[in-house]
């Protein structure tokens, strides 16, 4: 990702040590390397996610593809999303018997 060698390294040290000082130095590193490792972990979560929506839009195409286009409309002769109201009624079955 970054090409950081040795002497870059050791010059960050040194500026470190030189503006925060001996002291703070270490907490510095240890919550610099916190905050490090938890961006880390939301990029990798943002690529796992973007990659899970990929797949899924593929496998989309490739079913639709595979079908012909059909839609479930298209099957059933309805759309499923319309609720019908049975044909026959109570009042109806009562008389028949």
């Amino acid at each position: 990702m970054f090409d950081i060698g040795a002497t870059e390294l050791l010059l960050v040290a040194i500026i470190g040590l030189v503006v925060v000082g001996p002291e703070r130095l270490p907490k510095l590193a240890r919550t610099i390397g916190l905050w490090v490792k938890r961006a880390r972990g939301q990029m990798a979560s943002i690529q796992r996610d973007i990659n899970r929506e990929l797949e899924l839009e593929d496998l989309k195409q490739q079913l639709q593809a595979q079908s012909g286009g059909l839609k479930l409309e298209d099957l059933t002769g309805n759309n499923p999303l319309d609720i019908e109201k049975p044909s026959t009624s109570i009042s109806s079955e009562t008389s028949k018997k």
